[in-house]
């Protein structure tokens, strides 16, 4: 049957195709037209001029189709009835989808006595983990073709036959073999000829298939819900928050059913939204609500946040991190711990002591750290016994395909095959054939375990503006040489404070802060002798690891210090990655060419000293921007983070503070918070901020 089919016309600014066919089933003439808004422009008609790309590959389409032309009328023709006929049962109902296709009457006529072959797919019955599939191959009019029949068909080189009734019957032999694929996807155990049973992890993925493709599927409602649930995030049953219900944004409530969701069918999923919109909420939110014993690996520089983030956010699951020198006495309080927190390092090291632990969840936060599946650290992960299997990573995961494997591979052992099934069947096909079908195959395979929202997708729901602070703990050397300047400055204030020279005591105390917050930033900036580059700064590991993830994510990045030394070493560690930046302090000339090479070009990070970048510069280029050490005067911070999020700033920016815990800096944003209604916003340098300042409130910060 003809008729018409398609979409309306498009939007004033999506050009639509309107196609007419008119003809035999020996000779077909198609007529394209683009619609746009109210213009129309007949494609290939007296002075046409092929400028439009999205008019070219539609004429390009119709052309890989068979056809010719156009002629001198507009005209396009397909001729003979095998072209026809082929044309009809691969091309047409896919054209049909794309287009408004509008069929003559003749041809109407000519092929309401041709049918198409198609896959009818039946859910029979299903139970906890499987469903049983019934698949045949059947027209419309419901006569039936046994596989073996279209076998031999394919053998022959043909894709019609006559039917009992007269008609003929076509099918598209591309479609049956990528349905015989989706099939062996499936990894189906046959039952008998055309009936199989499969593994309920796989519906989502059949139902996509079924419903992108248009293929019948005949299944109780219920099943369907249930198949097409993680793509449907709003019809996700909500999960009870408590306290969090008005702490969690729309989006992350989505998140926490949708977890909740593969739970409660045993599935492992991959929470992938964009850095800065709240993983670790999300993933605690639903650890709160889904009673049991949860093991978290993340990298070490990550390993305090998740136990702050938990302190505040869910302060009643019990937390025990597993790190330092004398971790091995803390596996004996795994037992009343309901969420254990430790490094990807020290999982490796401590393998064995966790093969007597069953943890209800499992969560590995930056999931680059498995990507190769040979790997300590994935060998590691996979040895763990755990009911639920989840993955955090704020980097778009189909990037690479054997990484997937090694992903999916943690999360569901068996889901995607073997590896060398995965390698011979997907990987090799995708490396010489990007964008081909096997590539949209292993996305809809991936796309129910999978959840990604960009900052744009959700951005009614955020404010403009991200600030975050990200903590790590001081390396034991930095412990050690904080540890000492503090004792030393304590006893030589206090030696001070008695006589009468409160000045010099002042001056003394804010010389001492100054090594204490270089202390906290990294040992090199105290002219030290012998410092260990490996030990000297925590805060280095963690700009790393915030870097690779916006860098992976197609961040751009502005990195702050007020310490021209440490944008040196930050500099040294850049040119070591070979990773591409711009750089400006005090000292650099043409500041405004250093900022056009930004803003024009695709360089990634841009390292900025305080004073340099505090004022009139425009770096909209840059939707990340990281504090390496806070400021005393929270006003210039905001003045620097400014620079990329002003008027022109298309995407939500996110800042940073990296602040290591346990020392001054801490002190530092409390005295911030504390002090922001009182700070002028207009001073900018320390002193006369300091002299806002009692000497008892400097005393503080130190003693």
């Amino acid at each position: 049957g003809g008729g018409s089919a398609g979409r309306g016309t498009g939007a004033a600014g999506a050009p639509h195709f309107v196609l007419k066919l008119e003809g035999s089933l020996n000779f077909l003439a198609a007529e394209l037209e683009c619609r746009q808004g109210e213009k129309r422009t007949s494609i290939g008609g007296a002075g046409y001029r092929p400028g439009d790309p999205a008019e070219a590959a539609a004429l390009q389409r119709l052309r890989g189709s068979g056809f010719a032309g156009p002629d001198a009328k507009g005209q396009l023709v397909l001729k003979g009835e095998a072209s026809i006929l082929k044309f009809f049962a691969r091309d047409l109902p896919a054209l049909e989808r794309d287009w408004t296709v509008s069929i003559g009457a003749r041809f109407e006529h000519v092929t309401r006595d041709v049918e198409r072959i198609q896959p009818r797919l039946e859910v029979r019955s299903s139970g906890e983990n499987w469903f049983d599939l019934n698949v045949e191959l059947a027209t419309p009019d419901g006569e039936r073709f046994s596989a073996s029949e279209i076998q031999r068909l394919l053998q022959s080189g043909r894709s019609s036959v006559r039917l009992r009734n007269g008609k003929l019957a076509v099918f598209n032999p591309d479609f049956l073999d990528e349905f015989q694929h989706v099939l062996n996807d499936c990894n189906p155990k046959q039952r008998q000829p055309g009936e199989y049973r499969i593994e309920g992890q796989h519906a989502a993925y059949l139902e996509s298939v079924a419903s992108e493709g248009h293929i019948a599927l005949h299944s109780p409602p219920e099943w369907r819900q249930w198949a097409s649930a993680p793509r449907q995030l709003d019809r996700l049953q909500p999960v009870p928050l408590g306290n969090l219900e008005g702490v969690l944004r729309p989006y992350q409530k989505q998140g926490v059913s949708w977890l909740n969701f593969l739970a409660r069918n045993s599935w492992g999923g991959i929470l992938a939204d964009e850095m800065g919109l709240g993983k670790t909420l999300q993933m605690l939110a639903f650890l709160r609500s889904y009673p049991g014993k949860t093991l978290v690996v993340c990298p070490s520089s990550l390993v305090f946040n998740w136990q702050r983030e938990a302190a505040r956010f869910t302060p009643e699951l019990k937390s025990l991190v597993i790190q330092g020198q004398k971790r091995h006495e803390l596996f004996s309080q795994i037992s009343g711990a309901d969420l254990v927190i430790t490094s990807y390092p020290l999982l490796r090291r401590d393998a064995d002591r966790y093969r007597g632990v069953e943890f209800t969840c499992m969560v590995l936060d930056e999931a680059q750290h498995i990507k190769n599946p040979d790997s300590q650290n994935a060998l590691a992960a996979q040895a763990i016994k755990a009911r639920h299997r989840f993955v955090l990573t704020g980097t778009p995961v189909e990037n690479s395909v054997r990484d997937i494997w090694s992903l999916m591979n943690f999360l569901m052992p068996g889901y995607l095959g073997t590896r060398t099934d995965f390698k011979e069947r997907f990987e090799q096909s995708i490396q010489s054939n990007a964008g081909g079908p096997e590539q949209r195959r292993l996305m809809q395979r991936l796309k129910p375990f999978i959840l990604r929202r960009l900052k744009r997708d959700v951005a009614p729901e955020l404010p403009d503006k991200i600030e975050q602070v990200a903590y790590c703990e001081l390396t034991p050397a930095q412990s050690e040489t904080y540890g000492k300047l503090l004792d030393s400055t304590r006893r030589e204030v206090s030696a001070l404070a008695s006589g009468k020279d409160q000045g010099k005591a002042r001056i003394l105390m804010l010389t001492a802060l100054l090594r204490l917050r270089q202390a906290c930033c990294d040992l090199r900036l105290l002219g030290l002798p012998d410092v260990d580059p490996a030990e000297a700064s925590a805060k280095l590991d963690l700009l790393d690891e915030l870097l690779q993830q916006a860098l992976d994510g197609g961040h751009r990045v502005i990195v702050f210090s007020q310490f021209v030394t440490m944008l040196h070493l930050i500099r040294d560690q850049l040119e070591a990655a070979q990773t591409p930046f711009c750089y400006l302090d005090g000292s650099t000339k043409d500041r405004q060419a250093v900022v056009d090479r930004f803003q024009e070009g695709d360089i990634p990070v841009f390292l900025m000293s305080l004073k340099a970048g505090g004022v009139g510069l425009n770096l909209t280029a840059a939707d990340t921007v990281i504090h390496f050490d806070p400021w005393w005067n929270p006003a210039v911070e905001a003045q620097a983070t400014d620079r990329a999020h002003r008027i022109g700033q298309k995407n939500v920016v996110t800042a940073y503070k990296l602040i290591a815990r346990n020392t001054v800096e801490e002190k530092i944003l409390a005295l911030q918070a504390r002090k922001r209604e009182i700070i002028n916003a207009t001073i900018d340098s320390e002193q006369p901020m300091m002299e806002g300042l009692s000497t008892s409130e400097i005393e503080a910060l130190i003693m």
